[in-house]
């Protein structure tokens, strides 16, 4: 919103340049620039979307009057109606009145189109609006004013065969179309609401208006609308449209039902006096269920102990009043505050006690200690093993990352994953999230694909969301299911002569598995090799605890990568939250540091590709598990003269008493059981 102060002083005694900016920070209104131009000043404000009064000239000089306690003018502006009278001439028709409450006309006829006035035309130009003739000029600047959108169709253009002009207000029908003011042919859904001359559209309602019914230098005669529509239908029609305008920011936000008339006036005036036009006599107002103030109690006492003040009821009802608040029944311990329809957002008690808090001065708020003791309660278990889990990570050298939990059908294509049943939105913001996302990979991805070439170590512990299954009923929620994504992206970090670079592979991103693992108490996991997608053949393998499958590792698809112009290798995992949480040890286990020594003893085995480490490992700990302490893996060679097809695997075994000292004998007799059982079981050969 832009505005000079200029204006603002047709309304109230503004302040200093200084002085007007702290309001407008007390208000809450952000001040993103603030522009002298001579005797003015031009203020870029960023309105709040509570707040639609505060895009209008009379709106900031009315929140400017309470912040400084002064008057504020409010304008008056006679119409002399001195053409034909309106009955029987002009026809209003409303299907719903819960999309348009109201809609008001006036017929101003013998109309002159021409340049509107320099006054007008530099202060449009300073709010950001071009002008372009003296009827648009003069509804964008009743709007600017009063915050009342306005729309003017040509006259002639709406005019019936029997004389009549009419307006009907109607949903579209799915399929219908219109050329707007841009010279755009949209199609229509019902979600829009139209304005229409009986059957033909003439502008979608609150949004913009048709290209067949706009006022041109032919002009002569001119249908003046002044309505109030409903916020949420605006705000659907202009999504369907793919349209935004002045008009549209407003009416969603929330236009005062009870300011249509005195802008109708206004605009009427202005184009008697600036367009040599003849106003029609009477109006026509269709306003069946009027909008009336809103009533909210305020108690004194909630208010003070609230702010930490010790204002009396005349005070607070001063303060209020200051806002054009008026008050009904009062009392010390209660008073009944009428809510004018300008300020839609005060809707409860607290609302009120923050309008007082403003009024007052958060300045003027001191500062207090709590007189009692902080009894609140400790994090829950959920949220402790989540940081566990964070803090394990971070160790890592991993950051966090909160990705959008909404996605679209293209975006799983991309990533390679096969398409499942996903809960759709009914109303999305954009194509690009249009449906919640049923796994964490493509959400990964795209972090990625925006940073490729950076070394980049992500995880994220977020939501992905499962459609309901044909046997639950229809009210039912999704199943949102915690899960955990990591994620590596092997680009070369900025060489350093002090540090010396992390190794990103398969077996990185397996190790930081196993850490976190071991950081929440849970058993080692079990890595088997599948074939998934979006994952390279024969580096992908799955996450298993106890025979329960956890989630899934490997390095991306390189055709995967390409779509995301990855110039490197990626890898990433991803691991069902709660399936961890099961085995999780809650409390920690401590075990006392070993009085005996251990005896450590190295085996090469030569086995068959196919036989995966882990299986050799299992074997080696069934044989013994009472006494074997550790199992390494510290070398596997392939080459001559081992056979072809065929590997050396080197294992560090530790051996260690908890209540004695091993002799040498004793560990022999165990290492011939392991060798013996390795080699039945296994089909390998002990290396000489």
């Amino acid at each position: 919103m832009r505005i000079s102060s200029e204006w603002l002083h047709e309304f109230v005694d503004v302040p200093a340049a200084g002085e007007l900016y702290h309001i407008f920070q007390m208000a809450g209104l952000g001040v993103e620039e603030r522009h002298d131009d001579g005797d003015s000043t031009v203020w870029t404000l960023e309105v709040t979307s509570n707040r639609g009064d505060w895009l209008s000239s009379m709106g900031l000089a009315r929140e400017i009057a309470a912040m400084t306690d002064k008057r504020f003018h409010f304008p008056t502006h006679p119409v002399q109606e001195k053409g034909a009278p309106l009955a029987n001439r002009v026809e209003v028709e409303i299907e719903d009145a819960a999309d348009c409450p109201r809609y008001a006309a006036r017929l101003i006829e013998n109309i002159q189109i021409g340049p509107s006035p320099e006054w007008m035309q530099k202060r449009l130009t300073e709010c950001g609006m071009r002008p372009l003739n003296n009827v648009v000029d003069i509804t964008n600047y009743v709007m600017l004013e009063t915050g009342q959108p306005l729309h003017a169709f040509d006259a002639d253009k709406v005019l019936g065969a029997d004389g009549v002009h009419r307006i009907r207000v109607r949903r579209a029908r799915d399929g219908e179309r219109m050329t707007t003011l841009d010279d755009v042919e949209r199609e229509l859904t019902s979600e829009v609401l139209l304005i229409t001359d009986g059957e033909t559209p003439l502008a979608i309602a609150g949004v913009m208006g048709g290209h067949d019914s706009e006022v041109g230098d032919g002009t002569t005669k001119v249908l003046l609308e002044s309505a109030h529509f409903a916020p949420s239908r605006v705000r659907r029609g202009k999504r369907v449209a793919g349209l935004s305008s002045e008009a549209s920011r407003r009416f969603e936000r929330w236009v005062d039902p009870n300011t249509a008339l005195c802008a109708l006036d206004r605009a009427a005036q202005l184009l008697a006096e600036h367009a040599s036009g003849e106003v029609a006599q009477g109006i026509v107002d269709r306003y069946e269920q009027p909008i009336l103030d809103a009533r909210v109690t305020l108690r004194p006492a909630r208010c003070n102990a609230v702010l930490g003040l010790r204002l009396t009821s005349e005070q607070m009802i001063q303060k209020l009043e200051r806002l054009q608040l008026k008050i009904g029944a009062r009392s010390e311990e209660l008073i009944e505050v009428l809510v004018p329809t300008f300020r839609r957002d005060i809707e409860r008690e607290i609302d009120l006690i923050e309008e007082v808090a403003r009024v007052h001065g958060y300045e003027h708020i001191p500062s207090t200690l709590p007189r009692e003791a902080n009894t609140t309660a400790g994090r829950a278990l959920s949220q402790r093993l989540e940081e566990r889990a964070r803090g394990a990570l971070l160790r890592c050298g991993l950051s966090e990352v909160v990705t959008y939990s909404l996605e679209n059908a293209a975006g799983v294509a991309r990533a390679g994953l096969e398409a499942v049943p996903a809960v759709r939105l009914r109303n999305p913001l954009s194509d690009d999230y249009s449906q919640l996302r049923t796994s964490m990979l493509p959400s990964m991805l795209e972090v990625l694909g925006k940073n490729p070439r950076q070394p980049v170590r992500i995880f994220e512990l977020g939501r992905v969301y499962l459609p309901l299954k044909a046997a639950q009923p229809e009210a039912a929620q999704p199943e949102e299911c915690p899960f955990l994504g990591m994620a590596l992206l092997a680009a070369p970090p900025a060489p350093h002569w002090q540090k010396t670079a992390m190794p990103v592979d398969f077996f990185a991103l397996k190790g930081i598995i196993e850490r976190l693992l071991d950081a929440m108490g849970a058993p080692a996991a079990q890595f088997v090799p599948v074939k998934k997608a979006p994952f390279h053949p024969g580096r992908c393998a799955s996450i298993s605890l106890d025979g329960q499958e956890l989630g899934v590792i490997g390095e991306l698809h390189p055709e995967v990568a390409a779509r995301y112009e990855l110039p490197h290798r990626a890898y990433l995992a991803e691991i069902q939250w709660n399936a961890l949480v099961r085995h999780v040890r809650i409390a920690p286990q401590y075990r006392a540091v070993p009085k005996f020594p251990p005896i450590e003893r190295d085996l090469a085995f030569v086995l068959k590709n196919s036989v995966p480490a882990a299986q050799v490992e299992r074997t080696l700990r069934a044989a013994n598990e009472s006494i074997l302490e550790d199992v390494r893996v510290f070398d596997v060679y392939t080459g001559p003269p081992v056979p072809e097809g065929w590997k050396s695997l080197a294992i560090a075994l530790r051996f260690r008493a908890s209540d004695r000292t091993l002799r040498d004998e004793e560990v022999e007799e165990i290492l011939i059981c392991m060798r013996a059982r390795v080699e039945s079981e296994l089909g390998a050969q002990l290396r000489s």
